[in-house]
């Protein structure tokens, strides 16, 4: 990522979105909207879940195998897990992308049916984190 800071708000926070999928893309920005159009814009897929949460910028990283890390004194705050859907225009004459994509919680069963819906995957990161910082104290 270049050393722009224009997704960084003034108190030094921002929004990462990351796909959570196999090959994961990820965008930072002010807002947790425009981050997760641009990771969705990045992807390409049709239809991708994408994760946001909110945290310290220099702190707060997708990791290799596409999960999100940080340090553990600044502990993110999830924010949620979206289905995102591309809104295509199909017509006799034209077909393409719009800019915006629709955005909605993941429910039960949108990509498998294993797969947790929103609140599932805030309750359990926000389990994890806790779990992270009471690790850390000991």
């Amino acid at each position: 990522m270049s050393e722009t800071t224009k997704h960084v708000l003034p108190n030094g926070y921002t929004f990462l979105a990351s796909t959570a999928n196999q090959y994961g893309t990820w965008a930072k920005a002010t807002d947790p909207i425009t981050a997760i159009k641009n990771a969705h814009d990045h992807d390409g897929s049709d239809k991708v879940p994408i994760y946001v949460v909110y945290g310290k910028d220099e702190e707060i990283y997708v990791s290799d195998f596409g999960g999100y890390n940080w340090k553990t004194e600044n502990p993110p705050t999830p924010i949620g897990i979206f289905t995102v859907t591309a809104r295509i225009i199909d017509t006799e004459d034209d077909y393409y992308k719009e800019d915006y994509p629709i955005i909605q919680p993941v429910e039960k069963g949108d990509f498998n049916k294993s797969h947790k819906d929103c609140l599932e995957w805030m309750l359990e990161n926000i389990s994890n984190i806790e779990k992270s910082i009471e690790i850390n104290k000991e």
